[in-house]
């Protein structure tokens, strides 16, 4: 007895143009070129990132070392003194401390003691230039022959003077620029290095420090203006400007 035995599942229906064939050699060749590339894409991005982390760090410490704390600064300007030429007291005063005055401006009015048996005459104060008044004195006062009546600055001429010792003078010149920062500035206020002052008091002079003096940029004046005079402020000089400026220590 014969028997039939069925084709299986596998071969079912199957030609031989429908099994598989292997991939022809040259798709895997680009296969693996593709692996490769994207590993080189990946290894040059990791390293280009590594060498701009690298600068920006390098870039940031020279920055660090090139910028100087010079200390602390005080808010400054030449006084304008005002007075009399004879002794007398004050018996008018037309203005106050903090007053805003005109050149030729009325301060106040001293009658004179000294008149060699005349009758008394008065003595107008006026202002010798614009200015703001930081003292004056009142009513009843006596005012000395030669001694200020009233005590004016000119805000135009205001400066920051830093004492600063020989070691941090050697690293700066003149020329070289500074932010100022301190009480009543939104942000800092940039400065230059305009002098070097020999002339210091005796505490400093036994310290070896001279005066260093600060000219505020016209572009900030009118916030400077707006300070009091005699105000701290810290100061942060930027080394690498002014490269050919004469140097600090040579100017005092």
């Amino acid at each position: 007895m014969s028997i039939s035995t069925l084709p299986s599942a596998s071969s079912a229906g199957t030609t031989p143009e429908q099994e598989s064939e292997p991939a022809p050699p040259g798709s895997s060749r680009w296969r693996r070129a593709a692996r490769v590339t994207r590993t080189v894409m990946v290894l040059l991005v990791l390293v280009g990132g590594a060498v701009v982390g690298g600068n920006h760090i390098v870039q940031t410490r020279v920055a660090q070392r090139a910028m100087v704390d010079a200390g602390t600064a005080v808010l400054s300007a030449d006084p304008i003194m005002v007075g009399s030429a004879d002794a007398g007291v004050v018996s008018e005063v037309r203005v106050t401390e903090r007053s805003t005055v005109k050149a030729g401006q009325l301060l106040s009015t001293v009658t004179l003691t000294a008149t060699g048996g005349r009758a008394p005459r008065e003595q107008e104060i006026r202002a010798p230039r614009a200015g703001v008044v930081t003292r004056i004195l009142s009513p009843g006062t006596v005012a000395r022959a030669g001694e200020p009546v009233a005590v004016l600055y000119d805000p135009a001429k205001l400066v920051f003077t830093v004492p600063v010792s020989l070691d941090v003078l050697r690293k700066l010149r003149l020329g070289m620029r500074a932010d100022v920062r301190g009480p009543g500035l939104s942000g800092a206020v940039t400065s230059t290095i305009a002098a070097v002052k020999p002339e210091v008091d005796g505490a400093a002079a036994a310290n070896g420090r001279l005066t260093l003096v600060l000219q505020p940029d016209p572009a900030a004046l009118a916030t400077v203006r707006t300070l009091v005079p005699g105000l701290s402020f810290t100061v942060t000089v930027d080394t690498t400007t002014a490269p050919n400026g004469t140097p600090a220590v040579n100017s005092a």
